[in-house]
């Protein structure tokens, strides 16, 4: 997981590797990042791109694997990818926009290959909010 610092991160990690029974780390830093996918591979990214640092993290795992499992749960009108058409052809992205329940959250993370990123407007190629 790849966000901001503090309460809720813990509190996110926690609930969730209650409910799906896995492991979670947690990086702050694109440092953090590459050391830790340096050193293993992961089955799901969880990440909010709103600060520079997060999006430096999601461009940086989508060039060690475009098809790298991200989870973007964020505000931000932008996505970890600029075009939808790109992400849905040729990476493996799905969106929850915050605020969102933990529930949320856990359902995507069960189920991710099973979802498709609710954002995604065929007909402008952009992110509906």
């Amino acid at each position: 997981m790849i966000d901001h610092s503090g309460l809720q991160v813990q509190t996110r990690k926690m609930l969730i590797e209650e409910a799906v029974a896995c492991t979670i780390d947690i990086a702050f830093t694109s440092e953090e990042v590459k050391n830790m996918f340096q050193i293993k591979s992961y089955d799901l990214v969880i990440l909010d791109p709103t600060t520079e640092a997060c999006q430096k993290c999601a461009e940086y795992i989508l060039e060690l694997d475009p098809k790298q499992a991200i989870l973007v749960v964020s505000d931000a009108d932008k996505c970890i990818v600029l075009r939808c058409e790109d992400c849905i052809q040729y990476n493996n992205s799905r969106r929850l926009s915050n605020p969102t329940s933990i529930k949320n959250i856990i359902r995507m993370i069960g189920g991710f290959e099973n979802y498709t990123c609710d954002h995604y407007d065929e007909q402008s190629n952009l992110l509906i909010p």
